[in-house]
């Protein structure tokens, strides 16, 4: 059996990081896997709160991380627990530390992707900012960073509750959600311009279409947008400051095709995006955003069922626990250090 500690597992981000592991926490134990509170432990498992502090400048965070991390005696991962495939302010932290892994929910698909400067290493944010990072990063480390195993899918499971496909919509767009940023900033470095210009741009755009199309964009009580979600021929669920959003899901759970910014360089498991399956992908600045709606309102009766029954059935078949369970059984069973579990 492994034993497993989690440092600090309700501080901070720590928090949603960590909460999988407390729905598979029983189950794990069939594979050999043991989460513990006890300090007789074979691996700490360390979150953001304990080795990145976005409040402070990119080196001071840095010091911060690897201050803490020459504490931890002993096998250690760090889990970076941002929704985004950016690793900035981690990965500086993890090349110089003794962690054994760097996990996280998404990441590019190759080290070379990381090679490009991108606006806090956010491929989507273009580059231009005053604080462009990329990461030259080697095979050896490259193969040290590891994906978690889920992804903001598997924190609420009430996804599952599926509810009938209506096929009697009478909205053409739904394009509910939240459009300005307060002020913010990562490692002192402005970002909110970021998420603003790339979701009230898309209302920008739809502004062209409301003479052709029905749509609701004015936020609703949960109740009310839920009830306009499945009954909207399609939804849009933009980038925010990461590529998944909870609105994919939701959209899913009441039977909308969703268009969203295209995923392929987003390599994550559970993985339920395949563009023009499960979802429609469009480019990020919108700019074939009148193209794609035509596609799904032209070819609606065909597309509804289709779409919706498929991202359904690939939700099912890849946010299952005993997967999860048997991811982590592999991470484990694959240490240089380990009998066979």
């Amino acid at each position: 059996m492994i034993k497993v500690k989690i440092l600090n597992p309700t501080l901070g981000r720590n928090e949603p990081t960590f909460r999988p592991f407390w729905f598979i926490g029983d189950k794990l134990r069939d594979y050999s896997i043991d989460i513990t509170n006890s300090d007789d432990y074979d691996y700490l498992f360390v979150g953001m709160h304990d080795f990145v502090n976005k409040k402070l400048s990119l080196s001071e965070s840095i010091d911060y991380g690897l201050e803490n991390l020459s504490n931890i005696s002993g096998d250690y991962f760090l889990f970076e627990g941002s929704d985004s495939t950016s690793l900035m302010g981690s990965y500086e932290v993890f090349e110089k530390s003794n962690a054994v892994y760097l996990f996280k929910n998404q990441i590019l698909p190759t080290k070379e992707h990381y090679k490009i400067p991108y606006a806090h290493n956010k491929w989507f944010w273009g580059s231009g900012s005053d604080l462009d990072l990329s990461y030259n990063i080697s095979s050896l480390q490259w193969d040290k960073i590891k994906l978690t195993g889920w992804n903001l899918g598997q924190l609420l499971p009430d996804y599952r509750n599926f509810q009938p496909i209506n096929n009697n919509k009478t909205l053409d767009i739904s394009a509910i959600f939240k459009g300005t940023h307060d002020y913010n900033e990562d490692h002192t470095s402005q970002n909110n311009h970021f998420y603003q210009d790339h979701r009230s741009g898309l209302w920008g755009k739809l502004e062209n279409l409301q003479n052709n199309y029905s749509m609701v964009c004015n936020k609703l009580p949960k109740l009310e947008y839920l009830q306009s979600l499945w009954n909207s021929k399609v939804a849009f669920s933009p980038f925010g400051m990461g590529e998944i959003c909870f609105r994919d899901f939701e959209c899913m759970q009441f039977g909308t095709i969703f268009i969203k910014p295209n995923q392929d360089l987003v390599h994550t498991i559970p993985n339920i995006y395949e563009d023009g399956k499960t979802y429609i992908g469009c480019k990020y600045d919108w700019s074939d955003l009148e193209e794609k709606v035509d596609y799904v309102m032209s070819n609606f009766k065909e597309l509804n069922e289709k779409i919706n029954l498929e991202i359904r059935k690939k939700f099912i078949e890849g946010y299952d626990y005993n997967k999860l369970c048997l991811h982590w059984y592999n991470i484990f069973n694959t240490l240089p250090n380990i009998v066979t579990l």
